[in-house]
């Protein structure tokens, strides 16, 4: 997108100040087909067609010749057939990213950028020109409130590495902070108290990735387009995943502090005493785990979330999405998922071949699990993981200091972290993206917006950031960061959550941002619970899982 944005905003001077006419009707169809392909907008012939410049039927001619080249496709939508989209097919993405690729070179290279692998930095990064972050400047200019600024935030490693550093922050910002952190359910509760009176007693508050579309429909939270406009923040710095986990259906709703993506854990020296391979496939996972598996000497093959209810949910859900199922109908786009289908359009897809499969993937996994996994929520699988009982576990990113700092785990310093496993060795591996963006109340008094917009904007700044990873934060989510030579030794995870965004692999569609998610969760975990231990046939399970959320998506339309 950055370098889509920088094509676009250098052509159209350059055409003025010369003086030349240097219109290419394809030339702007592939243009404006790649930004809604990026976007992960669906994009129809006509909407290519007007981007052209030319007559209709001239650039349905264009059109046909790069289908026929192979740089462009017709998809049919499965819900209308009379409706055609266009998409790039892998050759244009191909092509497209070895030009990027090109370009970025020559433009880092102009700008001192030299001797650097051509992956290696990112084309609108903040670090093009110095590698080395400084120290959060104090603000220029004061921020004007009578009383401190108020934070409601969850008891999360990044936000409790925050609350260490209020002296430093209150020098900056000029202002005392006032933060509340509470856990999980209770964030949730207070935020929607807080959005039911008629003035926010929170300047800013920290928002779960999967509670914006509920938030959002409700009118709970206030856009940040129109600061994002005239602010100088550089939002090609962020990492794309976290960018567009900070998003509901095109509007910005808040910026990333605290984004983490679950991974898949295994322990490398017990791998290797096994003569094992690093897992890629759910059958592998389960082989390794029955070749580990020894209970007489307390050592199982993996822990997981296997809890009746919200932790159960949550592991079906992202098994079923690594295997490359979505819980919804959302629209398929490119290798992902549209994140802006029309909430009218989706349905619970769990009773699929991907949702039996996650099914049985996860009996296999009970039967060489520790003893209690039926009860096993997310302190308990990684406290088993942390002390050495299970060789294998599923962990979100930011909880890894768990044992990557304590000294006494045996898994400290020996573990490997790799997307999920897929269904097939051939098919696109991910990891599901989560965690907590910064909003502003949409019932804040409006003379205290402005003040806790630029206090969010300093916050997630790379300077803070910077420094909050220097004070323990295991959360990164900007390309300017990861590329200080000074943080080359942090944490280990963060090295991987930086190649994984680059490969792509850092996605939001496994636990959209939609009305009702958490319910979602909640519902598939107590069916799919019955599945694995309480006789429940597969089909039944599934079945009745869609039966019950059907009416969520009924009763919002």
């Amino acid at each position: 997108m950055a370098v889509l944005k920088f094509l676009e905003e250098t052509r159209s001077p350059a055409v003025s100040a010369l003086g030349v006419e240097t219109t290419d009707p394809v030339w702007m169809m592939t243009v404006a087909l790649l930004r809604r392909h990026y976007r992960k907008n669906a994009t129809t012939i006509s909407s290519v067609a007007e981007a052209s410049g030319t007559p209709y039927t001239t650039a349905r001619r264009h059109i046909d010749r790069m289908i026929a080249d192979g740089l462009f496709r017709r998809r049919r939508d499965p819900r209308d057939r009379k409706l055609v989209y266009i998409e790039p097919t892998e050759l244009l993405l191909y092509n497209f990213n070895e030009y990027c690729m090109l370009i970025k070179n020559q433009i880092g290279s102009v700008f001192g950028r030299s001797g650097t692998p051509k992956n290696d930095f990112v084309f609108g990064g903040a670090y093009l020109a110095a590698n080395i972050i400084s120290s959060p400047q104090k603000l220029g200019t004061p921020l004007g409130l009578d009383g401190p600024i108020r934070l409601l935030l969850k008891d999360d490693p990044t936000f409790l590495c925050l609350s260490r550093l209020v002296p430093e922050i209150t020098a900056s910002l000029g202002t005392q902070i006032s933060l509340e952190i509470l856990n999980y359910q209770d964030l949730r509760s207070r935020i929607d108290e807080n959005a039911s009176l008629l003035i926010s007693e929170y300047d800013i508050v920290a928002v779960d990735m999967p509670w914006l579309g509920r938030l959002t429909s409700q009118g709970g939270l206030k856009s940040l387009d129109p600061h994002i406009q005239k602010s100088r923040t550089n939002v090609f710095d962020f990492y794309a995943a976290a960018w567009e986990g900070s998003q509901c259906h095109g509007e910005i709703m808040g910026l990333p502090f605290a984004p983490t993506a679950e991974l898949f854990l295994y322990r490398k020296d017990i791998f290797e005493a096994h003569d094992l391979d690093p897992p890629v496939t759910s059958n592998q996972v389960v082989a390794a785990a029955r070749k580990i598996c020894a209970p007489d000497k307390d050592l199982y093959g993996i822990s997981w979330n296997a809890a009746l209810g919200q932790p159960l949910g949550q592991t079906f859900i992202q098994v079923q999405a690594a295997f490359g199922q979505p819980p919804v109908s959302l629209r398929q786009f490119g290798g992902g998922f549209d994140l802006n289908t029309p909430f009218e359009e989706l349905r619970p897809t769990l009773y699929t071949e991907d949702g039996r499969a996650a099914v049985e993937f996860l009996r296999q996994l009970a039967e060489v699990s520790p003893p209690g996994i039926e009860r096993m929520a997310w302190e308990a699988r990684t406290a088993a993981y942390s002390k050495g009982q299970t060789a294998m576990t599923y962990e979100w990113s930011s909880r890894t200091a768990k044992f990557e700092e304590n000294l006494l785990s045996p898994a400290r310093g020996v573990t490997a972290y790799l997307p999920h496993p897929s269904r097939r060795a051939s098919a696109a591996r991910i990891a599901p993206m989560g965690g907590f963006v910064l909003s502003l109340p949409a019932n804040l008094a409006i003379e205290r917006v402005d003040a806790a917009w630029r206090t969010i904007e300093w916050l997630s700044s790379p300077e803070l950031t910077k420094l909050l990873i220097n004070n323990g934060s295991p959360a990164n989510f900007r390309h300017s960061v990861s590329a200080d030579p000074e943080l080359q030794d942090a944490s280990p995870v963060l090295k991987v959550m930086h190649s994984m965004e680059k490969l792509g692999q850092l996605q939001l569609w496994p636990r959209p941002p939609i009305p009702n998610m958490m319910s979602i969760m909640q519902i598939v975990g107590e069916e799919v619970h019955g599945a694995i231990w309480g006789g429940v046939s597969t089909r039944l399970a599934l079945q009745r899982a869609e039966s019950r959320i059907s009416p969520l998506f009924k009763n919002r339309r």
